[in-house]
């Protein structure tokens, strides 16, 4: 499975916005990215669209990691955006799916916010990537392992950060949340700069 997406497109002409686009891929169950907070998040970024890429990969016969490239794929060319301009954000499996697309190089983009991500340990080499990389994990999800995802990350040539939270916690959704939002701004701002960058 490697579907490479877009990323330069022959010339067009300059815009005189910056054209940012923050990418749902929207999963059952949002733990943290719920309605409300995707609207708090959308108040806070005004240099930025929002969109959905809604999936069904829980559903029999379907195949999360391609519902997610083709969703994203269309995407792309519903907004005539170039890879440089999205940031994908997602939660759990979905999150999950997106990352290890993101980190196998079948998807280009400007960054990606993984929420709940899983923390098991990657099953391939991570291919250097462009995109800044965000996670915000569950201390209770990392593996007693040396070989984890987060310790991947932090080896690999790539833009990472990683920000913990205890679910168990009282305020542990708020702090995830809190830590969630932190990461869309900075993502949103970098991808902005990016774009004038580009001349887009």
């Amino acid at each position: 499975m490697s579907i490479r997406l877009p990323y330069g497109i022959a010339a067009r002409p300059a815009r005189t916005t910056v054209k940012v686009t923050v990418a749902v891929i929207a999963g059952p169950d949002p733990l943290v990215a719920t309605p409300e907070e995707l609207r708090r998040w959308r108040r806070l970024t005004p240099l930025a669209s929002w969109s959905t890429v809604s999936v069904r990969g829980a559903l029999p016969g379907k195949n999360l990691p391609d519902e997610i490239l083709h969703g994203v794929a269309a995407e792309l060319a519903r907004q005539d955006l170039e890879a440089h301009q999205l940031i994908l954000l997602a939660e759990g499996k979905t999150a999950r799916s997106a990352l290890e697309l993101v980190l196998r190089g079948a998807i280009d983009c400007a960054g990606l916010l993984a929420i709940a991500v899983p923390c098991t340990a990657l099953s391939f080499r991570i291919v250097r990537a462009a995109a800044a990389i965000r996670l915000v994990v569950r201390r209770q999800d990392r593996e007693d392992s040396p070989a984890d995802l987060i310790t991947a990350l932090h080896a690999a040539d790539i833009d990472a950060r990683i920000i913990g939270f205890d679910s168990a916690a009282a305020n542990g959704a708020r702090a995830a949340a809190s830590a969630a939002e932190t990461f869309v701004l900075e993502l949103v701002a970098n991808a902005s700069r990016q774009s004038r960058h580009h001349g887009v």
